[in-house]
């Protein structure tokens, strides 16, 4: 890897399967499997929701063999299965890639985000393509790392923010390349999560529950620390907003929202990073949150630079919305203020621009076509075209989602960001939050 800082401390915080995955890379020659007689022989860890539509997508690509599925769930598994017959079914995701290591070319993971680092860092080890749904990882170490590791060994990766493909980010980049809104002052990104998506802001359950026959307890906790199961409280999907598992809403949606802020601009890493919402408990993120960031200037920005707000818990930076004459602001959504116009981008709707002191434009600009964000990826395997959402990019966007996560453990102290060095130079305390331990038992 090319960071030795990041290197170090993935291998001291990790001291385990992901950190000597990441060595391993190391040996693996450039380029990783090479998929042969014009066929994409593929797994995937993690079938249920998402991932199923992940599975779906991809085995629809007509030049694609699904060889192997993994899932703690064995109904969802089971399920997969039949839709699947021909591939080999695990419980197990370490002892899929033990067997089926040579029969493998490419590899999806869409897990909890826990589990995402170990997964891919396995995977790219072994030589494997890899898409991983977002974010990227657990924590900013996680994915300094896996961006590294993706790079050394030179596969083709794509973290699952499909919406960078559709039609609506697609026509929005274009129309922003025109220089509509001027130079930016400011960005504020918006979310509904977590309101009445997940529980956040609550404490652990007392007691436990008998744990489903089908469920591998101990496989879905993975590198997490234990405890017990209890019914309703993290399986299947609910696990989002607890921090051993999740990320929240930051983690779970920045990735998407985010993403024009930064594929629009060209901006990297932030300098400054600071919450005004309420601290998370020892269990789980906030109801809402309220994260600042601070970018250097560049083509795009004023003289001074740009800030970028992130509101979640369905709260949006009303004052102003108001005094710029925007009613009926998207629930999902980032805004872009520059000198000249505001211009409102969603995944969901058609972008909508608003010049400084007059009345909302009636666009009528030519739509840019969607692609196919899975297809992509399975095209750029095969030789053909490249990935927008490559690891090198997802790991970036990464990395500033889950400094905001970082910053709600200190509310109201802004935190200065060293990105090359992978600290915090004033305040050596939130540097213990960029990484975790892993549970013994997966540490190895």
């Amino acid at each position: 890897m090319s960071s030795n800082v990041s290197r170090r401390a993935f291998l001291k915080l990790s001291a385990g399967s992901a950190a000597a995955a990441a060595v391993a890379c190391q040996g693996v020659p450039s380029g990783g499997s090479k998929p042969g007689n014009g066929r994409l022989r593929h797994g995937a860890v993690g079938i249920g929701g998402m991932g199923a539509s992940d599975l779906g997508q991809i085995s629809d690509h007509e030049q694609v063999d699904i060889v192997c599925l993994c899932d703690v769930d064995a109904g969802r598994l089971k399920a997969a299965g039949e839709k699947h017959p021909g591939a080999r079914l695990y419980a197990d995701w370490r002892e899929m890639l033990d067997k089926e290591g040579d029969n493998l070319d490419s590899l999806c993971v869409t897990t909890p985000d826990h589990m995402h680092a170990p997964i891919t860092m396995a995977a790219l080890a072994l030589g494997k393509h890899v898409y991983c749904q977002k974010p990227l990882t657990h924590t900013l170490v996680e994915a300094r790392a896996v961006r590294e590791a993706a790079e050394a060994v030179g596969v083709v990766t794509q973290m699952g923010i499909q919406n960078k493909s559709n039609v609506h980010y697609r026509t929005a980049k274009a129309l922003f390349d025109t220089g509509v809104t001027g130079a930016l002052s400011s960005m504020h990104v918006w979310t509904d999560r977590p309101s009445g998506w997940w529980p956040q802001g609550v404490e652990r359950e007392e007691g436990s529950d008998a744990i489903p026959s089908e469920l591998s307890w101990n496989l879905w906790l993975g590198v997490a620390p234990a405890r017990p199961y209890k019914k309703g409280a993290y399986h299947a999907f609910v696990w989002r907003g607890r921090k051993d598992f999740g990320t929240g809403a930051q983690g779970d949606m920045a990735c998407h929202l985010m993403d024009p802020a930064l594929w629009f601009t060209g901006l990297s890493d932030p300098l400054t990073v600071r919450s005004d919402g309420p601290k998370p408990n020892g269990e789980s993120f906030p109801t809402w949150s309220r994260v600042n960031y601070t970018f250097a200037p560049n083509a795009k920005t004023s003289k001074k630079g740009v800030e970028l707000t992130w509101y979640d818990g369905a709260r949006k930076p009303d004052e102003l919305l108001k005094r710029l004459g925007i009613e009926d602001a998207f629930a999902n959504a980032c805004l872009f203020v520059g000198d000249k116009a505001a211009l409102l981008v969603s995944p969901y709707s058609p972008c909508r621009l608003f010049p400084l002191g007059g009345p909302e434009s009636k666009l009528e600009i030519e739509q840019v076509p969607a692609v196919n964000h899975w297809h992509q990826w399975v095209d750029a395997c095969l030789g053909s075209g490249t990935t927008t959402a490559g690891f090198d990019y997802a790991g970036r966007l990464s990395e500033v989602a889950l400094l905001g996560n970082v910053a709600l453990e200190f509310p109201g102290k802004e935190l200065a960001w060293d990105a090359q060095g992978l600290r915090f130079p004033s305040h050596p305390e939130a540097d213990l939050l960029l990484h975790k331990t892993y549970r013994r038992g997966w540490d190895s």
